[in-house]
């Protein structure tokens, strides 16, 4: 697979949608949930450093494939049994949309790669590692706090 625009025939921004779910999701967890993660073995810098390109650029659009599932599957459920959370759901999607306008599977390979360069970064999981830097890449504001509670849940 080459390097160009993820989007998917929903358009660009089902991804942010799907993501955006997937965050709440882990949010819902809660606290005890992601201690558990951190202590499970992940795909993490050294996976991600031992690929081809072209292993990377199938590795972030394989996860983008999981959250276009993950959102369907929440939509649905949403729908169905939780009407009242649609609109909060659907404000949550259009603002997350934003930051992945633009970015291609290419510019997040290669924005992990200088990721994964960093040494306090070499445990952060991949999945969470496209979301800093699609967040660097729009210049969030509250990206250094994200960021050092990731290098502190895996270091």
């Amino acid at each position: 697979m080459g390097s160009g625009s993820w989007s998917g025939p929903k358009g660009p921004m089902w991804l942010m949608r799907a993501l955006v779910l997937c965050l709440l999701a882990a949010v819902c967890v809660g606290e005890a949930g992601l201690a558990q993660a951190a202590t499970t073995p992940r795909r993490a810098g050294a996976y991600w450093t031992g690929l081809s390109r072209e292993q990377k650029t199938d590795l972030v659009l394989g996860i983008f494939d999981g959250f276009n599932l993950n959102e369907n599957i929440l939509g649905i459920t949403l729908k169905n049994e939780y009407t009242i959370c649609s609109d909060i759901m659907e404000s949550i999607m259009r603002q997350s949309d934003a930051y992945f306008a633009d970015m291609t599977a290419g510019r997040i390979v290669t924005a992990l790669d200088g990721f994964y360069a960093e040494r306090k970064n070499k445990n952060i999981p991949i999945s969470w590692g496209v979301w800093v830097v699609v967040r660097k890449n729009r210049h969030d504001p509250t990206l250094p706090e994200f960021l050092e509670e990731l290098r502190n849940l895996y270091p």
